[in-house]
């Protein structure tokens, strides 16, 4: 049985001259854009700031493409989205609302760190403190 689609939303909100439509038929669209709540909260809270913080980065400065802050966002928010793992890796960097989440220019923005990338975090980065050896 087929399942019938619908293209466009419209929602009016008390306070707004004009509609926020939601259309569903774009190129570039993402279920994930719930996730723009969690990034307000992060800013506002740090708590990525802070675990980046706390992890040492093992890698050498001049072969660096993806800052390790932008690796921790980016697979915590992965995370906080459903993407238990890495294998999703490739897709989420160049998800539009992604891209957005590390600040980044949804459509023309550079793509965010692939599998390789975000499984480099696992093991190779390791704690300033014992507490918080095994953070993946």
């Amino acid at each position: 049985m087929a399942t019938d689609c619908i293209p466009q939303v419209t929602f009016e909100f008390q306070g707004l001259r004009q509609p926020v439509v939601a259309r569903f038929d774009q190129p570039h669209a993402s279920s994930d854009g719930g996730a723009l709540v969690l990034k307000a909260l992060d800013d506002r809270l740090g708590v990525t700031q802070r675990l980046a913080e706390s992890l040492r980065d093992p890698r050498q400065p001049g072969k660096i493409d993806h800052e390790l802050l932008e690796l921790v966002r980016q697979r915590v928010y992965g995370l906080a989205c459903g993407y238990a793992d890495c294998n999703d890796a490739a897709r989420v960097a160049q998800d539009p609302v992604h891209k957005l989440l590390l600040g980044r220019d949804p459509l023309a923005g550079p793509d965010l760190g692939a599998r390789s990338s975000a499984l480099g975090m696992n093991p190779g980065a390791t704690s300033r403190c014992d507490a918080t050896k095994s953070v993946w």
